[in-house]
């Protein structure tokens, strides 16, 4: 119940995305390594060029909506677990279906094609997979 009451208060949700952030994603990890299902963690970690902060909060905001289209709301969790980091928490997917995910993300950013005032924004990003949880 603590969870549910630390989202609603905002204490677990990223500002800029309105997405559960890296407080609640390290507390949900903790819980799946020890679950008997299995669980598959995508961490991805976006790439753009840019010093001025209101293209920054422009690029991760878009970001994260392209990362939120790609998987099974709600079965599937996005949060925001860094500055340029996105951790996602998948359940019920085969390996294969993961590498799958995974690509139709990468793709999705690297063809982003983002624009702020004169600044053309070009998204690439790194994607790692972790199985979690299968406890027995």
């Amino acid at each position: 119940m603590h969870y549910l009451q630390k989202i609603l208060t905002g204490e677990w949700v990223d500002p800029i995305t309105r997405l559960p952030n890296s407080s609640f994603a390290e507390a949900v990890i903790s819980e799946l390594k020890n679950s008997e299902e299995s669980y598959h963690v995508l961490k991805i970690r976006v790439n753009f060029s840019s010093t001025n902060p209101e293209v920054k909060t422009f690029a991760i905001s878009r970001i994260a909506a392209v990362i939120k289209h790609s998987v099974r709301i709600p079965k599937d969790f996005v949060c925001r677990s860094g500055e340029q980091e996105f951790t996602i928490m998948l359940h019920g997917v085969s390996d294969n279906d993961v590498e799958k995910i995974g690509q139709r993300i990468k793709d999705s950013l690297q063809y982003l094609l983002l624009t702020y005032g004169n600044e053309k924004i070009k998204i690439d990003c790194e994607i790692d997979v972790e199985k979690l949880g299968g406890a027995r």
